[in-house]
Order: structure tokens, then C-alpha cells, then sequence
């Protein structure tokens, strides 16, 4: 029996040197994934780049010892038909403006296309107001993401299916066809947390020491970083006996230090930087945190919240689209409106007082993430591929 070929065709790209190719972590233990549940071959087709090499999250491959094929594209290479012609299916990225084509390039190979989409254009306007220096800059990014959004749209009426992430994206783009809605994570279900550690962890919260929060991602405006220690000011104004520690890396880092330091915040606020994913953070985050803080002021599904909730944590944060959908499906945490730090102060502050509703929603967060760990997220995915082709 003929075993199809999954072609995937992602928006991070990979760096290349001679026969040694560079990959993001988290993008390659994700192709594995594939690899391992997919019933063929896997095709990976990426965009090779010249940019700096992240600081962490990097895997070294030589092309021999990968379990997929790389074709590794010329830097703002377009894809073409010859890259997908021996395909059965094709994954490719509806957040990536250059892929918007794949569609109907596949269509008229007859070949099935899948888009995964992450994004909102309520996002993407957001993200280019942070950066644009200016209102004509804006005006014309705006536009460009309103022409781009308009090809999106047609693209998923060619399209055979949509993957989306999160419940925005899954909601925004109900009209198109086959609609899988997943949330991403990197959390095995062996790295779950256990009911004993739980268990042990919520113990302490009756014992009234200083309630552990804790924050982890990139220290960038978008993540509300900068909001985090102001935060934290707040509740020490409030007389409040916490202690805060920001996990991450970032552009924000060093404004977020000098702040902590003139408002004499180094006992309640701790950053040790960016840590390893499966070695320590996810320790910490079952041992030593009682409440997340999560002040995404866009509407992106980042891995942190499912990450988070698979620590048994749950989470206090603005109530954008992304997180305010997963409270909608499980009761795992507590919204305030965006901006609002006064909100997000005041309910700490209550939970500080009712540690009982913190241990409640801990156990809620623990069974939500155990239905949504990442092997079984790529299961449903390739299910799902599997099913479009099979119709």
C-alpha cells in the first residue's frame, strides 16, 4: 500500500552550513512528532536565513541522522510546485504571508493542503502598532496586513483543511473547511504533574508563607513584561508578602532589572533568565508556584498557557481572546480586563486570602492540561490530515 507523503512547509526557517543544518528546538521535537505517527515519509520544506542564531532553543542536525528531509530553500526562495510534487498532503502556514499561494498551487497539482493558523487580524494589528514609530508607518502596515488578510481568506476557500491554535483563530475562521481546533504545548504526559506532587505543593498553602508567583516567556512589551514588575509594585504598595520569579529572556530585561532596583523589589522579585524547558522550569513550575501571572496583551495562543496548566498552576492574567477561550472550556484561572493591573492586584490579593479557590483551580488546571498533552495533540493532527486524505 502506498504510504502518502506529509510535506511540511513551516514559518521558522533553518540555518544552514554546508551539510549541517541549524534547527529551533521546539520546531524539530514537533517534526518528530510527525515523524513518529505519520505513516510515510516526512518532508520538512524551509526557508534557509542569515539572521543571528537564537541564544537557546537550537538543534544541530546533519541531514543523514534526520528522520525527515530537509529541503532547505534560498533565503526568500518562494515554494514551488517542484517542492510538493511528490506530496500526499501539505502542512503549510497560514501566519506566513509568503505561503498564501500553497493552496491553490496544490490544487492545481491535486494535492491536499492543510493551513495551521495561530493569528487574528485583531493580533496583527495590535503587533504593529507596538512597532510602528509612526502613524504613516502604521497606516501602511495596516494596509499591507488588510491586503494580506484578504488573501488569507481566499486561501482557505481553496484550502482542503485548517489546524488552528487556540480558540480565536478556530472561532475567526469558522468558515472554513475541515477545522481542527488544538492547543500548543511541549509537555510530554510523563512531565505532567503527578497527583502527589500536587498534593504536596498545595500543602504549603496553608501554612501562609508568601504566595510564589511566577511568570515565564520572552521579556517583550507583547508578553506584558514590563507590566509584571509594576506588578509586583503594586502588591508590595498593598503590604502583600509575595515573591515573584520572572523566567525568560528579552528585550525588556535590562528596563525590567533597573526597575526592580529603584523600587528596592530584589527581595520579592527574582529573575534567573532564560532556563532549560525540561530540566528546570517545568521542576520549578510543579514545586514552586502557587499562581502564574500572565499579562499577554494580545490575543496569541502561546504554549505558555497549556505548559502552565500541565504544572497543575493555574493562572491569573488579562483576559485577551486566547486565554479567555480556555476559561471558557475549563474554569482553570481568573481574567481582568486588558491593562488593568489594578484587577489582576486585587484578585492576588483575594486569592492570597482564599488560598482554598488556589488549590481548587490547581487540580481544575491538572485534569484540563492531561486531556491536551503533546502527544496526543499530534495524534489528533495526523488523525486529521489522515481523514482529509482519506476523503
Amino acid at each position: 500500500m502506498h504510504k502518502p507523503t506529509l510535506t511540511i512547509i513551516p514559518s521558522v526557517p533553518v540555518w544552514k552550513e554546508g551539510s549541517t543544518l541549524r534547527f529551533d528546538r521546539k520546531f524539530y521535537d514537533g517534526v518528530l512528532l510527525y515523524c513518529r505517527f505519520w505513516p510515510g515519509p516526512v518532508v520538512c520544506v524551509m526557508q534557509q536565513t542569515r539572521s543571528a542564531l537564537p541564544d537557546f532553543g537550537v538543534v544541530e542536525k546533519h541531514a543523514a541522522d534526520m528522520p525527515f528531509t530537509c529541503i532547505a530553500l534560498a533565503e526568500n526562495e518562494p515554494v514551488a510546485a517542484e517542492h510538493i510534487e511528490n506530496s500526499g498532503i501539505v502542512l503549510a502556514s497560514a501566519d506566513a504571508h509568503d505561503q498564501l499561494h500553497i493552496a491553490r498551487l496544490c490544487r492545481n497539482r491535486g494535492v491536499r493542503c492543510v493551513y495551521v493558523i495561530e493569528y487574528i487580524p485583531e493580533t496583527r494589528y495590535q503587533i504593529a502598532a507596538l512597532n510602528a514609530p509612526n502613524r504613516l508607518v502604521r497606516m501602511r502596515q495596516n494596509f499591507y496586513l488588510w491586503r494580506k488578510e484578504a488573501e488569507r481568506r481566499q486561501a482557505f476557500g481553496e484550502c482542503d483543511g485548517l489546524q488552528s491554535n487556540g480558540t480565536p483563530a478556530y472561532h475567526e475562521y469558522r468558515n472554513a473547511p475541515n477545522r481542527l481546533l488544538y492547543f500548543d504545548t511541549r509537555v510530554p504526559k510523563e512531565e505532567m504533574i503527578d497527583l502527589e506532587t500536587l498534593e504536596n505543593r498545595l500543602s504549603t498553602l496553608g501554612e501562609k508563607r508568601p504566595l510564589r508567583l511566577a511568570f515565564s516567556g520572552r521579556l517583550v512589551q507583547m508578553k506584558g513584561a514590563d507590566h509584571l514588575v509594576r506588578l509586583a509594585l503594586k502588591l508590595k504598595t498593598l503590604g502583600m508578602a509575595f515573591r515573584m520569579t520572572i523566567y525568560g529572556a528579552g528585550d525588556l530585561e535590562g528596563e525590567m532589572k533597573e526597575f526592580i532596583a529603584r523600587h528596592k523589589l530584589e527581595g520579592k522579585v527574582i529573575m534567573p533568565g532564560a532556563v532549560d524547558f525540561h530540566r528546570q522550569l517545568l521542576p520549578d513550575m510543579k514545586e514552586k508556584v502557587d499562581l502564574f501571572v500572565c499579562l499577554h496583551r494580545q490575543s496569541d495562543p502561546s504554549c505558555t498557557y497549556l505548559e502552565t496548566l500541565s504544572c497543575g498552576v493555574p493562572i491569573v492574567g488579562y483576559l485577551n481572546r486566547a486565554f479567555g477561550g480556555i476559561l471558557e472550556l475549563e474554569d482553570a484561572g481568573w481574567g481582568a480586563p486588558l491593562d488593568d493591573l489594578e484587577a489582576v492586584a486585587s484578585i492576588i490579593r483575594r486569592l492570597d486570602a482564599n488560598r482554598a479557590e488556589i488549590a481548587e483551580k490547581s487540580h481544575t488546571a491538572a485534569r484540563f492540561a492531561s486531556r491536551h498533552d503533546v502527544e496526543t495533540t499530534f495524534r489528533n493532527r495526523v488523525e486529521h490530515l489522515l481523514s482529509i486524505i482519506r476523503a
